[in-house]
C-alpha cells in the first residue's frame, strides 16, 4: 500500500501540478463528448483502479479485465455522476463491483483458494500504520513478511486498509467508496489492523 496520494477533485483540497486540470473540469468536458478529457482521466486513475481490482480478484488477467470494464461503465454513467466526494471514491466503488462480477463470471477459484501473485503485491507506506512501524527502514524480507500478512487478510480488510492508507481517502470518502456507513469505516479499519498485527505476530 504505497504512500502516493492520487489526484482527486479539487473541491476535496487536492492540489494539482501547474497546468494540470482538476477532475471536475475533465468530467464536464467528457460529458460534452470530449474523448481526450476522458482519456486523461483514465490515465490519471488507471493505476488505483487496477490496484482495487487486483485486491479483489488477485489475478492479473481478471484485474485488467475489471479495470477496463470499470472505465467503460464509468463513462456510460457520466451523465448521472454527481458525487460531491470526488471521482476516486466513485471509481473505487465501481471497480470493486466490476471485479467481483469478473471473478464470478470467470469461474476461477476465490483468491483465498489459490496462491497469490507476488508480482502484483501491494506497496506499503513509509509512514506508520497505527500500531505498526513504518516501512521506510524495513529490509526486503520484512517487507515481504508484511505483504504476505496483508495477503492473508480477507477482501473486506484489504479494501478498507487500501482506502485509508493506499489512497489516503477520508473517512467519508472511504465509506462512499466501500458503500458502507461512515461510522462503520473506523470499526472495520480497527478490525483489519488488529488482524494484520495478529498475522505479523504469528509469522514472526
Amino acid at each position: 500500500m504505497g504512500g502516493c496520494r492520487y489526484h482527486r477533485q479539487d473541491m476535496t483540497g487536492t492540489t494539482y501540478a501547474p497546468g494540470e486540470p482538476a477532475d471536475a473540469a475533465l468530467v464536464e468536458a467528457a460529458r460534452r463528448g470530449d474523448l481526450y478529457a476522458w482519456e486523461r482521466l483514465v490515465r490519471r486513475y488507471q493505476e488505483p483502479v487496477y490496484r482495487v481490482a487486483w485486491l479483489v480478484v488477485r489475478d492479473s488477467d481478471l484485474a485488467e479485465a475489471a479495470s477496463l470494464s470499470t472505465f467503460v461503465r464509468a463513462y456510460r454513467a457520466l451523465p448521472s455522476y454527481a458525487d460531491e466526494l470526488g471521482l476516486l471514491p466513485w471509481l473505487i466503488r465501481i471497480a470493486a463491483a466490476e471485479s467481483r462480477q469478473q471473478r464470478r463470471e470467470s469461474g476461477r477459484p476465490n483468491p483465498s483458494d489459490r496462491p497469490v501473485e507476488r508480482r502484483a503485491a501491494p506497496h506499503f507506506p513509509s509512514s506508520p500504520l497505527p500500531g505498526l512501524a513504518g516501512t521506510a527502514g524495513m529490509t526486503p524480507l520484512e517487507r515481504q513478511t508484511l505483504a504476505e500478512a496483508f495477503d492473508r487478510l480477507g477482501e473486506e480488510d484489504r479494501l478498507v486498509l487500501a482506502a485509508r492508507y493506499l489512497f489516503s481517502l477520508s473517512r467519508d470518502e472511504a465509506a462512499n467508496a466501500l458503500s458502507i456507513a461512515s461510522g462503520v469505516v473506523d470499526e472495520r479499519l480497527e478490525g483489519a489492523l488488529k488482524r494484520l498485527r495478529s498475522r505479523l505476530a504469528v509469522g514472526a
